[in-house]
């Protein structure tokens, strides 16, 4: 379960998890205006921020939540300007210039804000995998950090199901000294990294720790970026997570993986053992909404997964095998499994007198009937 709640009021925002708006205003003669009201309201709460355009005419909301915004400019002895749609996104910064035409401040100028093909004020390069892809493309697993791989200089890492980016692993193969610190992740502003593993906290354990379905976008960075981010040295991944709004919204969803409704593979066809069982169901759905409008929000997710898919026993020999297969008689007794080794001795000696190698072919002997068991469930 994830639950979050917002206020407008006191509520700690850092770098990583906001975005910012900037520009420059000026008259129709390319003159700057100072001292010019800048207004941004975020159109889900109704939340608004206001600046004031310094001498050289320019303004900046530093630290504003995602969203989409509409912006009023208004300037003694100029028309209002308003500006709509612009659109904040997790980690940048939004150029949003206007010039001011002189006039009465009753009479209003209409502009539609435009999304720039190159971002001149960012020096670095990044990308944000937003709502509208989360929601519209197919995701097999519901980990949201798979969508990383839409992403330049991101590719999947092995067998492990992780992402490497910039070619630094990140997953269980990486090893301490290649993982340690290598890539970096963030939810809402917090560290959310493996730090031994080089990938998200907890991925490398369980199929995702936040479901899809709480995901409002991320960021992906690859280095060199911004030295406001750190802790990573090749990728930077910055998750924001959903928020409620002034108005109710919410969903569910089920998902059902089958063997039902899959026919079985050839080799298994060949040598008579029937379709195994793979039956995987995901559900879950998320609502939100107002408590105190335009002050207070709420939003709530609930996932889980559930996954059924034995594996049948092929190889019946192990089902006959015994401590004399480990040169070990019958008639020595074995100690109890998963018992600690006893010292002094020597490993993997097969002497039936070292007390270290009797302990290990118990252990041996519990895994394997262990398995055989688990194994042949049906």
């Amino acid at each position: 379960m994830l639950a979050s709640f917002s206020a407008l009021e006191g509520q700690a925002q850092t770098v990583v998890r906001t975005g910012a708006i900037r520009g420059v205003l000026s008259d129709p003669s390319g003159a700057v205006v100072a001292g010019a009201s800048v207004e941004a309201r975020e159109l889900s709460t109704g939340t608004t921020a206001r600046q004031t355009s310094n001498r050289d005419g320019a303004y900046v909301f530093p630290s504003l939540s995602i969203g989409e915004y509409t912006m009023k400019v208004t300037a003694p002895g100029f028309r209002t300007v308003n500006v709509s749609v612009v659109t904040v996104e997790v980690g940048r910064t939004t150029t949003v210039d206007a010039r001011l035409q002189a006039g009465s401040h009753s009479e209003t100028v209409e502009v539609t804000a435009k999304v720039p093909t190159l971002r001149t004020t960012d020096s670095s390069a990044s990308t944000v995998v937003t709502r509208n892809l989360l929601s519209d493309l197919p995701l097999n697993g519901r980990r949201y950090t798979d969508f990383s791989l839409l992403t330049p200089n991101a590719s999947p890492d092995g067998q492990t199901g992780l992402v490497s980016f910039g070619g630094e692993q990140g997953g269980e193969d990486s090893g301490y000294a290649n993982g340690n610190g290598a890539n970096f992740f963030t939810v809402d502003g917090a560290n959310a990294s493996s730090n031994y593993f080089g990938n998200a906290r907890g991925g490398e354990r369980v199929p995702y720790v936040f479901g899809e379905n709480a995901i409002q976008e991320f960021q992906v960075a690859i280095s060199p970026y911004s030295a406001a981010y750190g802790a990573g040295a090749t990728g930077f991944l910055n998750t924001v997570t959903k928020s409620g709004g002034d108005t109710f919204h919410g969903n569910a969803f089920y998902y059902n993986r089958n063997s039902g409704t899959g026919a079985n593979s050839a080799i298994n066809l060949e040598n008579g053992i029937p379709r195994p069982l793979d039956i995987l169901q995901q559900f879950g759905g998320s609502v939100g909404g107002p408590i105190i409008r335009q002050k207070l929000w709420f939003f709530a997710d609930y996932e889980q997964q559930l996954e059924q898919n034995p594996i049948s026993v092929i190889n019946s020999d192990y089902q006959s095998v015994t401590q004399a297969d480990f040169g070990v008689p019958f008639g020595v007794a074995l100690p109890p499994p998963n018992g600690p080794l006893p010292v002094p001795g020597s490993l993997n000696q097969p002497d039936p007198s070292n007390a270290i190698y009797l302990q290990q072919v118990s252990n041996s002997l519990y895994a394997i009937q262990s398995n055989l068991h688990t194994l042949t469930l049906p």
